[in-house]
C-alpha cells in the first residue's frame, strides 16, 4: 500500500518551518522541505508506507479533482492504494461568469474579512475597465454570491471521487482542511444522501484548521506582523497533530481494506 495525498499548501506542509522557508528561493527545493514536516509524511510513518504528497500551494479544488482523476487514468494510483484528499477553498476556483478566469478569493474568512483583495484583483491596465470591474465586484458581492453555487460543484466533485475511487479499489479519506465544502445547501440541491460519510472526516461538521483550534499547544506558523492571519497554515506540530487526528479515524472507520 501507498500513500497518495492530494490538496494544497495544507497538505504540502506550508508553514511547517517559516523562518527557514524564507530562506529557500528554489522551489523544488522548498517543496521538498515542506513535504518532510507535512501531515502526509506524518501518517505515512504511523501507517508505516511509503508515500506521494501531490499537494500544492494555492492549489483549487477543480486541480485537485483533476489531479487524482489524472493519477488513476495514467496508472500511478494502484488497488488497495490509500488516497487521502484535503480539500481547498471553494472559491479557489476559477468561475464562468466573471472574465478571464477569476476567482473570488483564497478563502471564506478572506472574503470576509479582506474584501478588498478581491475587489481590487486583475488589473488590466485601462483605467476605465479597471474602475467598472472593482465596483462590479461589490455589486456581485453584495446581490450576487451564492454559497449554493458551490455547494452544487463540491457534492458532484465528492461523489465523482467516490464512485471512481471505488471502482478502482482505491481506499481513500476526505476531509476539508480550512473551509468547509458543503454548506447548508439549497433543499432541491441537497444530495449529500449519495456521499459516503464513514470516507469523509468530520464531513459538513469540522475542518482541520477547527480541529487544531480546539488545541492548546502552539501550532500555528510565524507570521509576519503586517499579516493579518486568516491564511495562518500549522507549524510542525500542528502538521504531526492533524497526522494523528487522520490515523486515529483511519483506523476506527476501517477505511483500509
Amino acid at each position: 500500500m501507498k500513500l497518495y495525498a492530494y490538496g494544497d499548501s495544507w497538505t504540502e506542509g506550508q508553514g511547517c518551518d517559516s523562518e527557514k522557508e524564507e530562506l529557500i528561493k528554489d522551489r523544488l527545493v522548498l517543496q521538498d522541505f515542506r513535504n518532510n514536516y507535512s501531515w502526509p509524511n506524518y501518517l505515512s510513518s504511523l501507517l508505516k508506507c511509503n508515500f506521494e504528497n501531490k499537494g500544492f500551494s494555492g492549489r483549487a479544488n477543480n486541480l485537485i479533482f483533476n489531479d487524482v482523476i489524472s493519477d488513476l487514468r495514467n496508472g500511478n494510483i494502484h488497488k488497495n492504494d490509500l488516497v487521502v484528499i484535503a480539500w481547498s477553498s471553494s472559491l479557489r476556483d476559477y468561475v464562468h461568469f466573471l472574465p478571464k478566469g477569476e476567482w473570488i478569493s483564497w478563502s471564506s474568512d478572506e472574503l470576509k474579512f479582506l474584501p478588498h483583495k478581491f475587489l481590487e484583483s486583475y488589473k488590466f491596465g485601462d483605467e476605465k475597465y479597471n474602475t467598472f470591474l472593482e465596483r462590479y465586484k461589490g455589486f456581485f458581492l453584495q446581490n450576487m454570491f451564492n454559497q449554493n453555487y458551490y455547494n452544487i460543484i463540491n457534492q458532484n466533485y465528492i461523489v465523482f471521487l467516490q464512485k471512481i475511487l471505488e471502482t478502482y479499489e482505491v481506499n481513500y479519506l476526505m476531509c476539508d482542511a480550512f473551509d468547509l465544502m458543503v454548506q447548508t445547501p439549497n433543499q432541491s440541491d441537497d444530495i449529500t444522501n449519495l456521499i459516503n460519510k464513514r470516507t469523509y472526516w468530520e464531513f459538513s461538521n469540522k475542518t482541520l484548521k477547527d480541529f487544531l483550534i480546539k488545541t492548546e499547544d502552539n501550532v500555528w506558523e510565524i507570521i509576519k506582523s503586517n499579516d493579518s492571519g486568516i491564511s495562518k497554515h500549522p507549524n510542525k506540530l500542528g502538521y504531526e497533530l492533524i497526522s494523528k487526528e487522520l490515523y486515529r479515524y483511519i483506523i476506527e472507520n476501517n477505511i483500509i481494506n
